[in-house]
């Protein structure tokens, strides 16, 4: 059997009693919102009022037979071939009684088989769930009036939630343009038309899947990754089971811990190849699986205990975590630190120290990121042989030694300008966590309820004018020694006030001060001059020090 490609319409693809579909446990499941039925239906219904004549075109339909049986995976389409069947259950269950047989001829044979009504024309592989669900709810019959909120009572049942939703845009833009329903339906099935895609072999498939992930169509490397996967396991029923069972306790582990499967699996790129990748993550990885013939279920099960070691990583209640959340580039960190989990690293706490002395430096120091990526990988290379921490910190200085970074960032720091750079508040929480000697430190979003306070304000006012000459205002007004941090209502509260009128601002009118251990220290002060200035440059800077110059 050759590939084949047709232009076949709804009628031809749903009703012809030659063909039945099944979605492959590969699969991502049913995902549509209601935002796509919203436009599916708009476009539908423009499409028959304005070009009745003409074949409105849906998209494309990637099929597999590699039996030569009546029934085809579906590869790409699934969305579609999905809507279009819960799509005929709606008009089944809304108008049939009211339809001429050819329509109601189109609607059951789209549904169910012409000759027996147990065999379905779509039916799932991905879980047994899903089918349930469709076949109990939908298939069978949709119980419109049971349901009163769609979003509440069926919001874990995505196929009835659909139907709902399909049935009233349906009946919204019947009623609003006076169609005839039995019109529109033979419409429906005579001339929408997709161009269907016909493989002979699961091989195929995959071919097919990375030609059309190319081509900018919406399947996903972690789509792709995952059926090639499982196509290894195809002649055993047992294994793929297991897989499917696996890679679903990854996907529900990251979920409920708001992570997302493919930031984990590019952090798992990364320690397998330990460089910048060169193509697609399935691309990479399925490299990687050759190069060192791993069966899938070796994979799945090596891919499940790293997911484990991300998700203690970026769920840990540790102050230098809080910092690198910070940064830009978290690839790099969030890829060292998670092999390090993974493999047991030894010295984990000293190489977590090193990495925010590190990465703040070149952050502070206006380092791109081109000057910390090989390093960065070097790293993760030592750690995955198990190398000792000052081979590590040996690798970082170099690197610092050879851009004079650690100079670059102590000036910065020390300059008159901190205000208004992109580290200005992580460098002030990085001060802020290590004064704290908790040992259950709560993280700090950097948002917009965290704000900048200029105890000295950037708008001097005459009390001020008198406290710190223009010269001198000049160069401490957006230092670091004059700025602190405030939540929202507490820096709109302080203003252009004086210090004394600043100092109750930062404690409110029932005594709680701000949460901040480096503004409550600003209390200790009774005054604000040049020589306190100083004396909390030098507080700063030493605690700054005591973190980052490390090397």
């Amino acid at each position: 059997m050759e590939i084949k490609a047709k232009i076949e319409n709804i009628k031809k693809i749903l009703v012809n009693d030659e063909k039945f579909y099944q979605i492959p446990d590969y699969q991502r499941p049913y995902s549509w919102d209601k935002d796509n039925l919203a436009d599916l239906i708009d476009d539908l219904t423009n499409s028959y009022l304005n070009n009745k004549e003409e074949n409105y075109f849906c998209g494309s339909l990637v099929l597999v037979n590699d039996d030569n049986n009546s029934r085809f995976d579906i590869i790409d389409g699934q969305q579609r071939t999905t809507t279009f069947t819960i799509l005929a259950c709606v008009f089944r269950d809304l108008y049939f009684d009211d339809l001429e047989n050819r329509a109601k001829d189109y609607i059951t044979n789209s549904i169910q088989d012409k000759y027996d009504e147990n065999k379905r024309k779509l039916k799932f592989l991905t879980d047994v769930k899903y089918q349930n669900n469709f076949e109990q709810t939908v298939l069978k019959k949709i119980d419109f009036e049971k349901i009163k909120s769609v979003e509440k009572d069926i919001k874990d049942n995505k196929y009835l939630q659909n139907a709902y939703y399909l049935r009233n845009f349906l009946v919204e833009k019947i009623d609003e343009n006076s169609m005839d329903i039995n019109q529109f339906i033979i419409w429906f099935y005579e001339k929408v038309v997709l161009t269907v895609i016909t493989c002979p072999s699961q091989d195929t498939a995959i071919q097919i899947f990375n030609v059309l992930n190319d081509r900018g169509m919406p399947l996903s490397s972690i789509d792709i990754l995952k059926s090639s996967l499982m196509l290894e396991l195809q002649d055993n029923k047992e294994d793929r089971n297991t897989f499917k069972t696996v890679w679903t306790d990854i996907n529900s582990e990251l979920k409920f811990n708001d992570f997302d499967i493919e930031s984990m699996l590019t952090t798992y790129l990364y320690y397998k190849i330990a460089t910048n990748p060169k193509s697609r993550l399935d691309k990479e990885l399925s490299i990687v699986f050759k190069k060192e013939k791993q069966d899938s279920l070796e994979i799945i099960n090596e891919i499940s205990n790293f997911s484990k070691a991300y998700i203690q990583l970026l769920t840990m209640n540790d102050k230098h975590i809080f910092c690198l959340r910070y940064l830009k580039h978290k690839i790099y960190w969030n890829s060292i630190l998670t092999t390090a989990i993974f493999i047991k690293y030894k010295d984990i706490e000293k190489l977590k120290e090193l990495l925010v002395a590190y990465y703040y430096q070149n952050w502070i120091s206006g380092a791109t990121v081109a000057r910390i990526k090989q390093t960065s990988f070097n790293i993760l290379k030592a750690v995955k042989l198990n190398k000792s921490i000052e081979e590590i910190k040996i690798e970082m200085k170099l690197n610092l030694d050879k851009y004079s970074t650690t100079k670059t960032c102590n000036d910065e720091i020390t300059g008159s300008w901190v205000y208004g750079r992109k580290w200005d508040r992580a460098i002030l929480l990085l001060i802020e966590y290590f004064s704290d000697d908790s040992e259950h430190p709560t993280f700090q979003p950097m948002n917009s309820k965290l704000h900048l306070e200029h105890i000295l304000p950037q708008t001097a006012t005459d009390y001020w004018k008198k406290v710190i000459n223009d010269e001198d205002r000049e160069l401490w007004t957006n230092a670091l020694a004059n700025l602190t941090l405030l939540s929202m209502r507490k820096n709109i509260q302080a203003k252009n006030y004086s210090f004394d009128e600043k100092k109750v601002a930062y404690q409110d009118k029932d005594n709680v001060v701000s949460s901040f251990n480096i503004t409550q220290d600003i209390l200790t002060y009774s005054q604000w001059t040049l020589q306190e200035l100083k004396e909390r440059e030098e507080k700063l800077v030493k605690k700054i020090n005591e973190k980052l110059n490390l090397f």
